[in-house]
């Protein structure tokens, strides 16, 4: 590296000191010498002697004091390029020069040791990113893919190196990198087309924005659920069809059998009486069958009003005299939903909540919520037989009720889901009986 000396350089101007302060001294022994009575010649050399040692001290004071600094300069670089090896030596072990090398020194194994420990953690990012099972690929801030793990490329289905390729290159709209999504999207490019959980994120480097794409394919995991939940649809209407429809083909049978005998209607107008009772009330049930499954599929969205949530608890206490309530909260919360179905909600839980005990015992239910990062939670508590097949309660027409319908949790979920919120049911660990956990936001609009 070449080093330009200016003339106003800090080693310049050190010998311009030491320089200026010598020559008080030599202005004097110039002036001794001249009245001195030597001879000329002697004053002369005497003269020329101590400009020479003024030189040459002041020469080896600016050499010094350069090569310190470049040397310093020297170590201060390499540290900067990652190399931690040059280190300031000195046989000085006391001054501002030994603090010096003593913080420069620190400095470089401080640097040593952040570069292992981000070589390290750069290690195991690529390991995890290598292993992960998601599709990770990471863009500047021109769309241009600066990242691209196994995964990925194998979601794509690429052999080749697409650092430095445009976004466009896998089918991937520059837009979506400037939107912070969280969203189940279909993908589609030349090669495929597939429904991928999409998101993005972002991350500063060097002073410039990139984004993280990650994409995990999702498309079997929702046709195999899809799958699943006609299967189990079909099975419930099976069911619930072949139970009317058998009675109904094995009476009309009967009936038909009587009829063909042509004996007198009178003898067996009981017969055919209760024959057509029964087809008619089979005729009714599949009919009210269809109707309840038509309430799920055609349940309206919330007219939300702003309501209280001690009056809704309380207002529908009196319809079932035969529970003893109690609640445990003073404090009471508005909220933001629809109250006509959250009626309904509370409704068909105080219900379930009363037909869970036997005949022998009081029914009691406790009323209790909380507010938790803007996150209402009620929970409806009762001391019933508890909860036998917790699998199958939101499972549609699925009941162990002589007289239910299977339809009344699974209503209340879809309510709550339209809400923004849920419904659990869980039997009660630390007492018997059940309990129900309503969760809605508060002021959602």
């Amino acid at each position: 590296m070449t080093h330009k000396i200016s003339a106003s350089s800090y080693e310049n101007s050190i010998a311009k000191t030491s320089l200026i302060i010598a020559l008080v001294p030599a202005i004097l022994l110039v002036i001794v010498l001249i009245q001195t009575p030597i001879s000329i010649y002697l004053k002369i050399i005497i003269i020329i002697f101590c400009s020479a040692v003024i030189g040459i001290g002041t020469l080896l004071i600016w050499r010094r004091i350069t090569n310190q600094l470049r040397t310093t300069t020297n170590i201060v670089e390499a540290l900067i390029t990652g190399d931690s090896t040059l280190r300031p030596s000195s046989t000085i072990q006391s001054g501002a020069l030994f603090e010096l090398n003593k913080v420069i020194n620190i400095a470089a194994n401080q640097l040593a040791e952040q570069r292992l420990l981000s070589k390290e953690h750069h290690i195991a990012m690529s390991k995890v990113l290598e292993h992960i099972n998601i599709a990770v690929i990471c863009f500047d801030e021109n769309a241009t893919i600066t990242l691209l793990n196994p995964k990925a490329k194998q979601f794509f289905a690429v052999d080749y190196e697409m650092i430095g390729q445009p976004a466009k290159s896998l089918g991937i709209d520059s837009n979506l990198l400037t939107q912070k999504l969280q969203t189940v999207v279909t993908l589609t490019t030349e090669h495929f087309q597939k429904r991928v959980f999409l998101q993005t994120d972002s991350y500063q480097l060097h002073g410039k924005t990139h984004t993280l794409l990650f994409l995990n394919d999702v498309q079997k995991l929702l046709q195999n659920e899809e799958r699943i939940a006609w299967q189990r649809l079909l099975r419930v209407m099976t069911h619930e069809i072949n139970n009317s429809l058998a009675p109904i083909a094995s009476i009309g049978e009967s009936l038909s059998d009587i009829l063909a005998t042509n004996s007198s209607v009178d003898e067996n107008k009981e017969d055919l009486t209760d024959g057509l009772n029964i087809i008619t009330q089979r005729a009714r049930n599949l009919n009210k069958f269809i109707k309840e499954y038509q309430s799920l599929t055609r349940l309206p969205q919330p007219s939300k009003t702003i309501f209280s949530i001690k009056k809704l608890l309380q207002e529908h206490q009196e319809l079932f005299p035969n529970i003893q309530f109690a609640v445990d909260n003073s404090v009471d919360i508005e909220i933001f939903a629809d109250k006509s179905q959250l009626d309904q909600v509370i409704i068909n839980l105080y219900k379930n909540a009363g037909q869970s005990v036997d005949q022998v015992t009081q029914c009691q239910v406790n009323l209790q919520w909380s507010v938790a990062n803007s996150l209402l939670k009620i929970q409806i508590i009762d001391n019933g037989l508890g909860i036998k097949n917790p699998d199958n309660l939101f499972i549609p027409f699925y009941t162990t009720k002589k007289q239910g319908s299977g339809i009344g949790l699974v209503l209340c979920r879809q309510i709550l889901f339209n809400h923004g919120g849920d419904l659990s049911l869980s039997n009660n660990v630390n007492n018997k009986g059940a309990i129900a956990t309503l969760s809605l936001p508060i002021m959602l609009q």
